[in-house]
């Protein structure tokens, strides 16, 4: 290495263009030095094996690769040259992705600095790398089969005042030997000619037939345009038969038409010559290109070594500026995509503290979303705009209205229609309920095996259930034979040993046949209630927890026979409301029943009353219904003790027809009220497992509960998300160091 220059100038020159070529090829080095697998501006030396590459490199860096056959390139070599104040040589290991940490710790071990005046022998570091690197040595003797290739970089770093900014990678050659190494050569080749950001120096041996290498068919296929490949023919003073000295200089001068960059020869130093300095060897390469034929070449740019460095520097500085905004782009996307990936991976599980923070922090967005979902609060979260059926409380309240509008329609088994105004009140609600609309969700029982011998099917029920039959309280003569007929087959199937006198129970007999359908469709109801519950869990669990595994685990192990016990109890007392409703006496407090009882009566008394009037014309032509004493003690005292039981069953249908309306009422409002909202929606005053609503389940109390092992089971990290996140984390921090770095 020559003396230092005294102190020049380094600072960085301006251009038309903005910022010095030479400022950014400095940018790029640093970020290169980071090892980001980012593509960036560079160049890359290709060519079959014992081409002239190496000694076309060694003629435009300085640096002396080993000529030994058995030393040749095997890995690939970063040569990095720059000026600077400091003259030094820095020689490292940069190591391949797929290393592990103690590779990739052993292999940064390898680091020798040369400073000025040191003398640099690298006939004993390539041999030293190659130890390093675990490759074979020379002699091949070794107790285990040894690579002979890898994917290791050998970085080699040359700083001086006198230096020309080049950064140049050595690949190794291209060969037709041992199958697996050339595999391995051939993937390490085509990986750096397929960055578009990679200029292809193609070294070919100008004495062997241009169509036989390698190297252009491999280039063609990675640059099919030839807008980034530029040819360099070596060996011209090897080239004795003139059609191929005539080839090669009308190739360089030509303006191929594969090769948008053209061709350069050089000629490189003779394979004994190990004496003579770069100096002695540029003078004989300039005096051979003086000579004919090749004298053509020499104003064009094209010939020499020196040529050919100040279009390599040229090529790589405009290549540098074009894509210095990209990079730039491309080290944003990376870092965006890692820190989402890490955000998604979440802090690191260790230990027990660390699952059970995990866990409760789960559990707190867990517990955000479920309150939005049960207060219909669906601004607050993304996820109810995204996912609509995430609107749970919407989606119930439909469920339950539809639920009371289907039990005043369908729920009775016998409809009862009147004349008198008697049922005024379910006219009223008639027209309270005629928007609503039935919402029957079909039950995907295969989607959720884990609710089939929890949740109630049947299949007539599946759609809406079928209409009453019709019976009439009116005065028509057809329906009332009808209703008796049915009132004698319901007296004469309930009767005891009474004494003309109406046993009660009748009235129990006839509402549970009026309410048979009430436990079909009141268990249907609940469990559609608990689908849409169960499917809103699913799907919350499915969209805060995204580590697939804990997850799972936490579903399997800690939610699924929780929930399902909250929904066995829920169905459990919606069975307990049914038994009160329909195994017990009929019983009310309600006012109601003694004021329809007292109307059925009297509109009774009325019918009977207009069969038997008769008419008189009063001088003011007015007409008067009057009876005799006679007639009326024959119409209400004188019965068969059939009729007579027969006008109370009458009157008693007239009470069931009020006591199943306050029934059916109370009833519906209980399951809305006690099952719905109390069972599966809000839950128990206390905040026992036992009184927990399913959505708010998964709480910070349910957290603390689990033991340490069913804790690791659950929120421990696989060993390759934790070596996952170790990488992602040395990622982005190479890429937030790059991004620094290319601040400007």
């Amino acid at each position: 290495m020559g003396p230092m220059a005294n102190n020049p100038s380094l600072e960085p020159e301006e251009e038309a263009g903005g910022l010095s070529s030479r400022f950014l090829l400095d940018k790029i080095d640093q970020v290169r030095e980071l090892g980001i697998d980012i593509p960036l501006p560079q160049l890359a030396a290709f060519g079959d094996q014992s081409s002239g590459k190496s000694s076309v490199l060694e003629s435009l860096t300085g640096i002396p690769f080993p000529r030994d056959p058995s030393l040749c390139t095997r890995f690939a070599t970063q040569i990095a040259c720059r000026r600077d104040l400091e003259e030094y040589i820095d020689v490292s290991i940069i190591p391949r992705p797929s290393a592990d940490a103690a590779e990739k710790a052993r292999l940064h071990g390898f680091h020798r600095r040369f400073t000025a005046g040191k003398r640099v022998n690298f006939t004993e570091i390539f041999p030293a790398a190659n130890r390093t690197m675990g490759l074979r040595s020379k002699d091949g003797k070794a107790q285990v089969p040894l690579p002979t290739f890898t994917e290791n970089i050998l970085k080699i770093e040359k700083s001086g005042p006198n230096e020309d900014h080049l950064t140049v990678i050595d690949v190794p050659g291209i060969f037709r030997d041992t199958e697996p190494d050339m595999a391995l050569v051939n993937k390490m080749v085509k990986n750096y000619m397929k960055d578009s950001r990679t200029i292809i120096l193609a070294v070919m041996d100008c004495t062997r037939d241009i169509a036989t290498q390698d190297v252009l068919k491999l280039a063609k296929e990675a640059d099919p345009d030839g807008l980034r490949t530029l040819g360099v023919f070596t060996k011209p003073d090897l080239a004795t038969e003139r059609a191929v000295q005539r080839l090669v200089i009308d190739r360089v001068l030509a303006k191929n038409p594969h090769l948008k960059l053209g061709y350069c020869v050089v000629k490189n130093r003779g394979a004994d010559d190990l004496q003579s300095t770069l100096q002695q060897r540029h003078q004989r390469e300039k005096a051979f290109f003086q000579q004919d034929p090749w004298s053509i070449l020499d104003k064009t740019g094209r010939a020499g070594i020196g040529a050919l460095g100040l279009r390599l520097r040229e090529l790589l500085q405009a290549v540098t500026k074009r894509e210095f905004p990209e990079v730039k782009n491309d080290i944003k996307l990376r870092l965006r995509k890692d820190q989402e990936q890490l955000q998604e991976l979440g802090t690191s599980r260790a230990d027990a503290h660390a699952q059970r923070a995990y866990l409760a922090k789960l559990s707190t967005t867990w517990q955000s979303i479920a309150f939005c979902a049960l207060e219909a609060h669906y601004v607050r979260d993304q996820i109810f705009t995204q996912n609509p059926q995430m609107r749970l409380v919407t989606r119930v309240i439909d469920l339950n209205e539809a639920f009371a509008h289907g039990f005043w329609r369908r729920g009775h088994k016998w409809k009862f229609m009147s004349l008198s105004g008697l049922d005024g009140d379910d006219e009223d609600e008639c027209r309270e309920l005629t928007f609503q609309h039935s919402t029957y969700i079909p039950i995907p029982v295969d989607s959720y095996p884990e609710l089939q011998s929890i949740i109630h099917h049947d299949p007539e029920y599946s759609s809406e259930p079928p209409l009453p039959h019709v019976l009439s309280l009116s005065g028509k003569q057809a329906e009332r034979a009808s209703l008796m007929d049915y009132i004698k087959h319901a007296y004469r199937g309930s009767r005891g040993p009474e004494l003309r006198t109406f046993g009660g129970s009748i009235l129990g007999a006839v509402f549970k046949e009026q309410s048979e359908k009430w436990e079909d469709m009141a268990l249907s109801h609940v469990s559609r209630v608990i689908l849409v519950i169960h499917d809103f869990i699913v799907h919350l669990l499915e969209a805060i927890v995204t580590d697939r595994d804990v997850r799972r685990a936490l579903w399997e192990e800690v939610l699924v026979e929780r929930l399902c016990k909250i929904y066995k109890r829920a169905m459990d007392h919606t069975r307990f409301l049914l038994d009160v409703e329909l195994r017990c006496r009929p019983f009310t407090y309600n006012h109601y029943m003694a004021s329809n009882l007292e109307k059925c009566r009297l509109k009774r008394f009325e019918e009977a009353f207009r069969a038997q009037q008769t008419d008189f014309h009063m001088p003011e032509d007015e007409a008067e219904r009057l009876m005799s004493l006679n007639e009326f003690k024959s119409m209400a005292v004188y019965k068969s003790n059939s009729q007579q039981i027969c006008e109370e069953v009458h009157d008693k249908l007239s009470v069931l027809f009020s006591y199943y309306k306050v029934a059916r009422k109370r009833f519906v409002d209980n399951v809305c009220q006690q099952v719905v909202e109390r069972f599966l929606l809000s839950g128990g005053l206390t905040n026992d497992e036992e009184n927990k609503s399913p959505v708010k389940l998964f709480d910070a109390d349910l957290v603390l509960s689990i033991d340490d092992a069913k804790l690791e089971a659950i929120a421990g990290e696989d060993p390759s998300v934790k070596h996952h996140r170790e990488n992602l984390k040395a990622e982005v921090d190479k890429l937030e160091k790059a991004l620094k770095i290319l601040r400007v």
